[in-house]
């Protein structure tokens, strides 16, 4: 994008959707919980990048990660919500027989929302991408752009808190 002639711009654009679309829904998504939201936010900041019409942006994934980022907060902020609930981590129902038992697994997923949504947010996405999205603390390292130490930290002092969140929720957590 930086030094690229205007008239390949929309070229430009599609090719950096290939690059980054998945990425940036993956990291809109580990922020909102929502995968419509997030994959509204992918398209408002191609659209927004769209408009720039041939300006030079350096570093179009950090650019479009910002813009997608501030959309959601915006959207947020309209809302009055903090954070919409986890209904994506629904991974939690395995399969049952019984009819208590999926009772008891509603019950605990709804625990969990509410436990995801009192962290957070850079605690709720480091979450959401190593287990909605089953990603290694190399690949969510490279996407936050840090180290995967950094991140196995971060994974660990956020379980800690969902821990606790949930123990004042009732839910009985047990350590590893």
């Amino acid at each position: 994008m930086a030094g690229q002639p205007p008239e390949n711009w929309s070229e430009q654009v599609e090719a950096a959707w290939h690059q980054y679309g998945r990425e940036l829904w993956a990291m809109f998504y580990a922020q909102c919980s929502d995968a419509e939201r997030a994959g509204d936010a992918v398209q408002e900041a191609f659209a927004r990048l769209q408009a720039q019409d041939g300006v030079e942006i350096r570093e179009p994934r950090a650019w479009l990660l910002r813009v997608g980022r501030n959309w959601l907060r915006d959207v947020a902020r309209r809302e009055r919500v903090a954070a919409s609930s986890s209904d994506g981590l629904d991974f939690l129902a395995g399969v049952t027989d019984s009819p208590e038992a999926v009772l008891e697994d509603a019950e605990l997923q709804g625990q969990v929302r509410q436990g995801l949504d009192q962290l957070r947010v850079d605690d709720r996405q480091v979450l959401v991408l190593r287990y909605a999205l089953n990603w290694s603390s190399i690949r969510i390292a490279e996407a936050l752009e840090t180290s995967p130490a950094a991140v196995d930290m971060r994974l660990s002092r956020a379980r800690n808190r969902l821990a606790e969140a949930l123990r004042q929720l009732g839910v009985n957590v047990e350590q590893e």
